[in-house]
Formats: C-alpha cells, structure tokens, sequence
C-alpha cells in the first residue's frame, strides 16, 4: 500500500496574497473559510483538508499548483 500525505506549496499561496495584495485573513475569506484555520494551515501546524483543498480550488489554482504529495520514504513509482 502507498502512503503519502497531502502538503500545502505555501509559497504559492504567498506569492499569489503578494499578487492580490491580500493579507492572510482576506486569503481565508475568498477561500471561504476560517482565518484561524488557513493560518494553522499555511504555518504547517495543520494538514489542509477537504476544505481547504476546495478552497484552494475556488481561487483558481491547480492542484499542482497548491500542493505537493509527499511519499513515504522508500516507496517506487507505480
């Protein structure tokens, strides 16, 4: 079985309050979502979930775009 876990690319998300001149807060509200929860998120204290993965879609990025998966060690290609 592959594991792997679902991280965010927060620079992404940097450059693109940089881009938008948004601060965390106005990233959270056109995400639809709670401040507290995008700030846990993109400080790496929390793994995003469903909904920010959704939220993350509604800003019109892509999923390579917002995201790395990550592997556990020693695990191949399939």
């Amino acid at each position: 079985m592959i594991m792997a876990t679902l991280r965010v690319n927060v620079d992404t998300f940097r450059h693109l309050m940089q881009e938008k001149q948004w601060s965390e807060r106005d990233l959270s509200l056109h995400m639809g979502l709670a401040y507290s929860y995008v700030n846990r998120v993109l400080a790496g204290k929390r793994q995003p979930g469903s909904k920010f993965v959704a939220g993350a879609l509604l800003l019109g990025l892509t999923m390579e775009q917002a995201f790395f998966v990550d592997r556990e060690p020693g695990q191949a290609d399939p």
